[in-house]
């Protein structure tokens, strides 16, 4: 037997060539084209509505606004109470000042949450990038 010395790639790089030459050929094919013009059918949703958010805001030297309108530490659970009477789904969102106590924010949430609020958000600021 006759040792062979040098092994022929020709044929293999020939088949990859035909590989790579297909898969060219074949993937625009497969691609789904979105500049063909289709007119789609219109929507019979309803528009989406625009939510009124109530608003409790608390500052730094203690004082409570709702809806940009102060009021007293006194009146805060009945307002609160009749708010959610009217709309117990109705978004609360809490702001309040970044050097606030973190206790007082807590026991603000907590009247807000025994006056029966289903939806309670608090307010941040987006970071700067």
């Amino acid at each position: 037997m006759k040792r062979m010395e040098n092994v022929d790639i020709l044929p293999m790089a020939a088949v990859a060539l035909m590989v790579v030459l297909m898969m060219m050929i074949i993937a625009p094919m497969t691609m789904t084209h979105t500049n063909t013009p289709v007119e789609v059918p219109k929507a019979h949703t309803a528009e989406a509505k625009t939510e009124e958010n109530f608003t409790i805001t608390y500052t730094l030297d203690k004082k409570l606004y709702i809806n940009d309108q102060p009021i007293s530490t006194d009146d805060f659970d009945s307002i609160v109470q009749q708010a959610i009477e009217k709309d117990p789904y109705q978004l609360i969102v809490i702001r309040a000042d970044k050097d606030v106590l973190h206790k007082d924010v807590l026991e603000i949430l907590a009247r807000v949450k025994q006056a029966g609020a289903k939806r309670i958000a608090c307010a941040t600021k987006k970071p700067k990038e």
